[in-house]
């Protein structure tokens, strides 16, 4: 934000639950990539803000430098190596209160003496793009696993940028994204944002597409999108609210474990009042709960829908898995519980063998009945 808004904000219950999110993955996040990679990491926020909220709750970047000085555990491993911070914004009243509020979390460390520790804070002004690339490559976080978060008032960012995060080892993005601002300029030629977050223009086919099924066009087009750049592991989910307003937040990953490890970040947040997930590739479009034991009527039939579709309408346990981590909002470990209830519901059906064994392993054949 800039311009005449007030610095700080008042945050919406979106931005609660999204900061929920981004606070149990940071603190799963941080201490396997210290260990991991000797704490010679970075993470980056193009669009960081001033830190705090109007009630006082932290912003992201305040979320993120506790994950490591709140945890004794790691945070002593980092002068070993040496962990970037860098945030940038384009509005400089941020830029002037954002190191504030990281002092007060750093406290009785003071953040001009985070750099004997091995922690290098990095806040200038600037924007997203290009800036952000030609800070990281001043602080040589290239070659090296970045954490990028780019939340952007949903208008995404370039597939360049993404790309260039993703060619890092170990890297990962998170992303916020309205649909809603690419489809009402699809057939806008001289609008270009569009081809630059996509990559091309064939995004901009949204336009002849039913008006009730473009937010889901777009985000599968924008999935794909995400993975061309280079990250094989995508998480799309939206926040959703009483009203029905919505924040679709995108997580891209190069490792599997990434992927379950912000799975299990989604489910184990506190109930925020009022907003629940959606999963964008359930076609009933069902709201959740934020709880630890979702519904889960949703992944079955997302599950028979997906044994539909495979030779002799069978899978394996294991198999049904990696599909729900893969290819819905739901945990691997969700899914083996819907499983084994659909098999004692009759819903599906064991076959092969372990016919006589009362234990589902994850080996075992299910499909649907004949």
């Amino acid at each position: 934000m800039a311009g005449s808004n007030p610095v700080p904000w008042s945050a919406d219950q979106h931005t609660k639950a999204k900061h929920a999110v981004y606070a149990q993955y940071l603190d799963k996040w941080m201490p396997i990539m210290v260990n991991g990679w000797g704490a010679d990491i970075t993470y980056a926020e193009g669009f960081a803000g001033p830190g705090v909220y109007l009630d006082g709750s932290a912003g992201s970047p305040v979320i993120a430098v506790k994950a490591l000085v709140g945890n004794k555990a790691i945070r002593t491993k980092v002068r070993n190596g040496g962990i970037r911070f860098v945030f940038i914004d384009r509005d400089q009243r941020c830029i002037d209160l954002l190191p504030m509020e990281i002092a007060k979390a750093t406290a009785p460390v003071p953040l001009d003496g985070l750099s004997a520790h091995g922690v290098h804070v990095t806040v200038e002004k600037g924007d997203c793009e290009p800036d952000l690339q030609r800070v990281l490559t001043r602080e040589r976080a290239w070659g090296r696993p970045i954490l990028a978060v780019l939340d952007t008032w949903g208008g995404a960012i370039s597939f360049d940028l993404v790309q260039r995060v993703a060619e890092n080892p170990g890297s990962e993005v998170i992303i916020t994204m309205q649909p809603q601002y690419f489809s009402r300029f699809a057939s806008v030629d001289s609008i270009e944002h569009g081809d630059r977050v996509f990559g091309g223009s064939s995004w901009r086919e949204v336009a002849g597409q039913p008006p009730e099924k473009k937010d889901r066009w777009l985000l599968q087009r924008y999935r794909q999108t995400i993975q061309q750049a280079g990250f094989q592991y995508v998480l799309d989910f939206e926040l959703i609210d009483k009203r029905g307003q919505s924040l679709f937040l995108v997580f891209g990953t190069t490792h599997e474990r990434g992927l379950t490890k912000m799975k299990e970040a989604m489910w184990e947040v506190d109930d925020i009042a009022g907003v629940g997930y959606r999963d964008p590739r359930d076609p009933n479009q069902e709201a959740l709960a934020i709880e630890i034991e979702p519904n889960t009527a949703p992944l079955k039939r997302l599950i028979v829908d997906h044994l539909r579709a495979l030779p002799g309408n069978q899978a394996t346990v294991n198999h049904l898995r990696k599909f729900a981590l893969r290819s819905t909002v739901y945990k691997e470990s969700q899914a083996a519980s819907v499983v084994r209830e659909m098999v004692g519901e009759g819903q599906l059906t064991r076959t092969g063998g372990g016919l006589h064994r009362s234990r589902l392993s994850s080996t075992d054949v299910v499909a649907l009945p004949t």
